[in-house]
């Protein structure tokens, strides 16, 4: 037992493995020789590694905002330290999110092989911290002893794993650069959402990344430059309002707010520029290498990979629905405060950005504009309220929640919870 934990939680533990194992097994498939698998697999695994150090420290870079909000609404702060909050939150939970998080993956390559829906969830360190999820409900919520509840939170896992991919693949189609694979990630219901409402009341034509922008500002294509200048803006004018002795003497460490903004604004825009760099050189040798898995292993399968391989693609949708859903997180919590909620809630920051950033980009393909506003801002909305309603439900996995709580995770984790309490646990 205590070796097989082990490579749960060394080796599985690290998505960049499995990244790796995946390109190793389809290019062995193959039948490609050591000379062509070993520069292949390196170059996956640091492109992944570019993507997830990227996205981590870029989420990270985002949690000075939140200090500031608390100030400037006059709301209780709440931790933003991730290391702190994954060990509180790991404290009673830790072995049964290591052992769903393994078997829910063999469920989802059970599932892949011997049904209709061929889709492999590789963005591990997203099923990672769902497993985290379920097995809080399932703890905290039901007398289930350790067997029984892996058993069901690893099939609870691998079904979610599979069928959420299942569920974006067809919106693939009409995104741009999403060929050959399909979505692996906790903002697949806030796609749905989205692509649904852009549908509806909004308008394809008026396309965010084709609108007419005069030559003199066409720099603002480049999705470094201009989240460089939107990050900078956005924490000059928040931290005008916090007041500029106050930043100065919490949070800047003395900087004057206009060079810590630009600063905060520039370390952005290498964090973005590391994730599209990481995003060519893991898209470049990923897809060839699975296609000898869809011939070989798991015959038709397709990838479930990380929604930061859609951003260059879609600069525009990034900044507008990251600004959406930002909004829709402020007045979510505007409301919450007047109705005098029990629980002093905050938009997670981090997935505000990426959530926001995709269900912008789907409400963008599927209703332009003012689809991208209101998919990206109906999904801030589910964030702020399903966190209110799940953050109660989970127990010790309170804090995690608080910085890192998604959309399947708003949207699902209250569905399951209030479940659990009808059938009386």
């Amino acid at each position: 037992m205590g070796l097989f934990m082990y490579f749960i939680t060394t080796i599985l533990g690290q998505a960049v493995f499995i990244i790796g194992f995946v390109v190793l097994i389809g290019m062995i498939a193959q039948k490609k020789l050591w000379f062509q698998i070993l520069p292949s697999v390196i170059k996956t695994m640091i492109g992944f590694t570019m993507i997830n150090i990227g996205g981590q420290t870029l989420g990270v870079a985002l949690l000075p905002l939140q200090p500031l909000f608390s100030k400037i609404f006059n709301i209780q702060a709440v931790p933003t330290d991730i290391g702190a909050a994954q060990t509180e939150s790991l404290s009673e939970i830790g072995t049964e999110m290591a052992l769903i998080f393994a078997f829910g993956f063999l469920v989802n390559l059970l599932l892949a092989r011997f049904t209709k829906w061929k889709y492999v969830h590789l963005s591990a360190h997203v099923s990672f911290f769902y497993a985290g999820l379920i097995a809080a409900l399932l703890k905290f919520n039901t007398s289930l002893e350790l067997i029984p509840l892996v058993l069901i939170g690893s099939l609870l896992l691998g079904f979610y794993m599979t069928i959420s991919c299942a569920y974006v693949a067809p919106l693939m189609k009409h995104i741009k650069g999403g060929e050959g694979f399909t979505l692996a990630h906790s903002s697949s219901v806030g796609l749905l959402i989205s692509a649904g409402l852009a549908k509806l009341f909004g308008n394809k034509k008026n396309d965010l990344e084709t609108m007419h922008i005069p030559k003199q500002l066409s720099f603002l294509r480049e999705m470094t430059i201009a989240l460089t200048l939107v990050m900078s803006l956005l924490f000059l004018s928040i931290s005008l309002f916090a007041g500029a002795g106050w930043v100065a003497e919490n949070i800047s460490n003395g900087q004057d707010i206009f060079v810590y903004s630009i600063l905060r604004g520039v370390e952005f825009g290498v964090w973005i520029t590391v994730i599209l760099t990481g995003v060519r050189m893991m898209l470049s040798e990923i897809i060839p290498a699975f296609h000898g898995i869809a011939t070989k292993l798991i015959p038709d399968s397709i990838p479930g990979l990380d929604i930061p391989l859609l951003f260059p693609h879609y600069p525009t949708s990034v900044i507008v629905g990251f600004l959406s859903s930002l909004v829709a997180g402020l007045v979510g919590m505007l409301v919450l405060g007047l109705l005098n909620y029990p629980i002093v809630v905050f938009p997670a920051l981090i997935p505000t950005f990426f959530t926001g950033a995709i269900t912008g980009i789907f409400g963008n393909a599927f209703g332009g504009r003012r689809g991208a506003l209101i998919g990206s801002f109906v999904n801030g909305l589910i964030l702020i309220f399903g966190q209110a309603f799940l953050l109660p439900m989970v127990g010790s996995y309170a804090p995690i929640m608080r910085i890192l709580s998604e959309t399947d995770y708003a949207f699902y984790g209250p569905l399951l919870g209030l479940l659990l309490k009808m059938i009386g646990g």
